[in-house]
């Protein structure tokens, strides 16, 4: 009997200070792209706005440049996790997410929790898939 081999894994790092967390932005795995939770840190100014909306829409960047380094695009993604802070910022990152998700509607759960750093108020996980 034939063993199946597991397909082959691409890894894609936007910044350094991932490996500080021991970890890739995301991971290709085949049709596969799981996109590690990602926050609003803005990569080209090396700083993480005060705005939640404005994290959350840089979030997306990060994301959609991850996507693209593994030749995917964010309407494969069919499912997305937004970790968020306080509650109190839904109703400002609710049009960036409506923005950019609005025509893809995937599946979607939202959790309020605690950040690594306290200046950080969102944080998007998405898995997408182009089978």
């Amino acid at each position: 009997m034939a063993t199946k081999k597991a397909p082959k894994r691409q890894l894609i790092t936007l910044s350094e200070g991932e490996k500080h967390y021991g970890m890739s932005r995301a991971v290709i795995a085949g049709d596969w792209c799981f996109v590690s939770g990602t926050v609003g840190y803005d990569l080209n100014k090396k700083e993480l706005p005060e705005s939640a909306a404005q994290q959350c829409f840089n979030a997306f960047s990060n994301i959609q440049s991850a996507m693209k380094a593994g030749g995917f695009e964010l309407g494969h993604t069919v499912r997305v996790q937004y970790t968020v802070s306080d509650k109190k910022y839904i109703p400002e990152i609710l049009p960036v997410i409506q923005q950019h998700f609005g025509n893809i509607l995937p599946a979607a759960t939202m959790v309020i929790a605690g950040m690594v750093d306290d200046k950080m108020k969102v944080e998007i996980e998405v898995t997408a898939y182009k089978g």
